[in-house]
């Protein structure tokens, strides 16, 4: 289990790079705005986007889709790029010798 966490750290912390490398290239070309994580969904498949606002607003709650919806605005870079280093901080913690056992 250790080893998926800290696989999948790793991956969101260089898919985060990667945005972040396209943020800073887009910017250069004169595009306005950050790359989001609803933008780049939208890109991929903009239907299923519309079809979960759907089902958080019909099967969850109305109240619901507003933050989801700030989170979808957030740059790309910090959407993945923050579980990203949770995760790596906790492999290297689980990775630690324990003192007091020593």
């Amino acid at each position: 289990m250790k080893r998926i966490g800290c696989g999948l750290g790793l991956v969101l912390l260089l898919l985060a790079a990667a945005s972040a490398l396209a943020g800073i290239v887009t910017a250069a070309q004169r595009v306005p705005g950050p790359i989001s994580l609803g933008w780049l969904w939208f890109q991929i498949h903009g239907n299923s986007l519309v079809g979960f606002q759907a089902l958080i607003e019909k099967g969850v709650s109305p109240a619901a889709w507003p933050p989801i919806q700030s989170l979808l605005t957030w740059p790309l870079w910090l959407v993945l790029g923050v579980p990203g280093v949770l995760l790596a901080l906790c492999c290297l913690r689980l990775r630690r010798p324990d003192r007091a056992a020593s």
